[in-house]
């Protein structure tokens, strides 16, 4: 399980490093810690938030501060929303994206990178939901 979510991250950063400015590894970390709620997740934000500021040559820290806080407050708030649902993530990836997008510095068409990004969150939530053999 641990080695599969190590793998699609490291997926998400090749892209997300060379072709676009969408947020594939906050859309795979929001997406996994929804589905699976452990705690492991935090350190692989972590660690894949800093190789990403390292790739890009941004300041150290900020992508993996992000990940860390906002996945802090999914698991928050669990117990007050049903998060384990395609309208919570739809909207915490469009807000989590939004939010990203900003402290990146992207502003150019930041509005349809948002709107994609949450669309590709909601559709890789549903496809990890119904892959959720025995690997989960």
């Amino acid at each position: 399980m641990k080695l599969l979510v190590l793998i699609l991250l490291t997926i998400a950063l090749c892209l997300e490093a060379s072709l676009t400015t969408i947020p594939f590894i906050f859309l795979v970390l929001l997406c996994q810690t929804v589905l699976l709620r452990k705690e492991w997740l935090f350190i692989y934000a972590f660690i894949f938030g800093i190789f990403l500021d390292i790739v890009l040559f941004r300041t150290v820290g900020i992508s993996s501060g992000f990940y860390l806080i906002f996945l802090f407050l999914v698991i928050l708030y669990q117990s007050k929303f049903e998060i384990a649902t395609g309208y919570f993530v739809f909207i915490a990836s469009l807000i989590g994206s939004l939010i990203f997008l900003f402290l990146s510095g992207h502003t150019h068409l930041i509005i349809v990178q948002v709107i994609v990004s949450a669309i590709i969150g909601l559709v890789l939530f549903k496809t990890f939901q119904k892959t959720n053999l025995k690997i989960w």
